[in-house]
């Protein structure tokens, strides 16, 4: 195998692990407001990730190069910047009309992961999910625990 192919076949893993992840059984994910600046604001994971780690996060994970995902905490709060690669994926996200949680989203995202239902755990903790978008990123941050 390649280095590039080992390197494609990593990257895919870890995708699908975070997927996985996100996706347990019993998270929930909503909508939160959009923010349109000049395309400047947060431009790039690479940049907001810079910002969050400004703000006291810490990296715990980035793929790709440039990064198209990453994930940082600050406590037991938990921040996901990625910007969608799949335009079946960002367009669910930019329409406002769209149901984060609907069973076709949630279907195609398995599928196109490489998982089924009965692949996914229910979570330990369920996550609450607020996705932002800014500019061409989205940002999508747990609640707070109790």
């Amino acid at each position: 195998m390649s280095e590039t192919s080992k390197q494609t076949s990593s990257f895919d893993a870890a995708i699908k692990a975070c997927r996985r992840y996100l996706m347990e059984k019993d998270n929930r994910f909503d909508r939160g407001p959009s923010y349109e600046g000049d395309g400047s604001v947060l431009g790039s994971v690479k940049q907001t990730v810079r910002m969050y780690e400004g703000m006291g996060y810490t990296k715990l994970m980035e793929l790709g190069d440039p990064p198209i995902y990453a994930v940082l905490a600050r406590g037991h709060r938990e921040v996901h910047v990625f910007q969608p690669q799949d335009p079946k994926v960002r367009d669910w996200l930019e329409h406002d009309e769209t149901t984060l949680n609907d069973p076709a989203l949630r279907a195609y995202m398995l599928e196109k992961s490489g998982l089924k239902e009965s692949d996914l755990p229910v979570a330990d903790k369920p996550r609450h999910f607020h996705i932002n978008e800014v500019d061409d990123v989205y940002i999508a941050t747990t609640d707070d625990p109790d």
